[in-house]
């Protein structure tokens, strides 16, 4: 039997039975294999999770000073040896374990899913301890092709061992259950302004004349510094974090979907955007580097210039005033996720790249 080591970034609840108001990669159920596992072909496996722990004040010191999870890191290097592959979903976790193998020689194959970004520039200093490490990673996946030039760019080293991985969700989660259209747009995010734009979104709904509100899902409030507005708009309200249920029962009645995203290049806001897609929700969404892998403007989403307030503005009114375009928007965005970025389709392009250096 393989046995294959399943790291995170996310804390992981064990469980007997699935929660629908959890994510699949939030929780590890006692009869069923974990996460997107449950659809590779091979029957045997044995496959562990390892999920995050915090510790609040080194956590702080991890992500200010190191920029990596040196306390997880540190749990996964004595267990190392005990398995067939090792795979991380989080570079800031995997750097360390794959320099331990490249210093000591450890055979153990390891992938990295590099969800933040492993080649965006880099202080002088990391470098040299990122190339080292990467001479022990074998498979390196990136969710964004934007990433590759990136790599070619300051790591030339993984580009033979890298593959573009287009993210998948699970359809069973999503689903728009035909709810009753209700008067008010979403935008979801529980972050700041590293992102979310929330600048530029307040400012376009600030400029809208309309009773149709604005609904802030993860967030209590903004900080002074996130807005430009001495004051919020009158329609914006605050929902604040949710279970995925919850979330999921909000955005179905959505007339449609927001996502405001800064420029940056690497992976972050897919998941948020795949899974109103999957809802069957036209979406408005920044044109950045990490999103433009899974949508086609005026096809399956509106794609708005970053931090163009009267893009949105605009593309806004458009789909406010438009319901029929409006409605040809929501079907082709769950056709695409249920043909190119479902949960299966992840798992079989991991396997089949997996299944080289097994």
């Amino acid at each position: 039997m393989k046995k294959i080591l399943m790291v995170v970034g996310c804390e992981v609840q064990q469980a007997k039975e699935d929660d629908i108001r959890k994510h699949p990669a939030d929780l590890s159920l006692t009869n069923q294999r974990y996460w997107f596992f449950k659809h590779w072909p091979e029957d045997n496996l044995k496959i562990d999770v390892m999920g995050y722990k915090k510790i609040p004040f080194f956590n702080k010191i991890e992500k200010k000073i190191l920029h990596f999870h040196l306390f997880q890191s540190l749990r996964i290097l004595p267990k190392m040896k005990k398995y067939d592959l090792v795979i991380f979903f989080h570079s800031q976790i995997g750097i360390i374990p794959a320099l331990f193998k490249s210093i000591f020689k450890i055979k153990t194959p390891l992938v990295l899913i590099d969800v933040e970004g492993l080649g965006r520039k880099n202080k002088w200093y990391h470098l040299p301890f990122i190339k080292k490490a990467l001479r022990g990673i074998d498979k390196l996946f990136y969710l964004a092709s934007i990433q590759k030039e990136d790599y070619q760019r300051y790591l030339p080293e993984i580009i033979n061992k890298s593959d573009f991985l287009p993210l998948g969700i699970d359809l069973t989660r999503f689903s728009s259950n035909g709810a009753k259209e209700d008067d008010y747009i979403v935008s979801i995010g529980y972050q700041g302004p590293d992102f979310r734009d929330w600048k530029t979104l307040i400012k376009a709904y600030g400029q809208l004349k309309t009773k149709t509100k604005l609904l802030i899902v993860g967030r209590e409030k903004f900080k002074p510094e996130e807005i430009d507005y001495e004051k919020i708009p009158l329609g914006v309200e605050f929902v604040g974090k949710t279970d995925l249920l919850t979330l999921n029962e909000i955005t179905s009645k959505a007339k449609f979907v927001v996502l405001p995203l800064p420029e940056r290049r690497h992976a972050f806001g897919q998941m948020t955007l795949l899974g109103c897609m999957a809802m069957g929700k036209a979406v408005v969404v920044s044109r950045v580097p990490g999103i433009i892998d899974y949508v086609r403007d005026k096809e399956n989403a509106l794609l708005v210039e970053p931090s163009d307030a009267l893009d949105l503005k605009s593309k806004m009114e458009f789909l406010m005033s438009e319901p029929e375009k409006r409605k040809t928007l929501e079907r082709k965005a769950r056709e695409t996720i249920e043909r190119e970025f479902n949960e299966i389709e992840m798992a079989q392009g991991i396997f089949k790249a997996v299944s080289k250096i097994l």
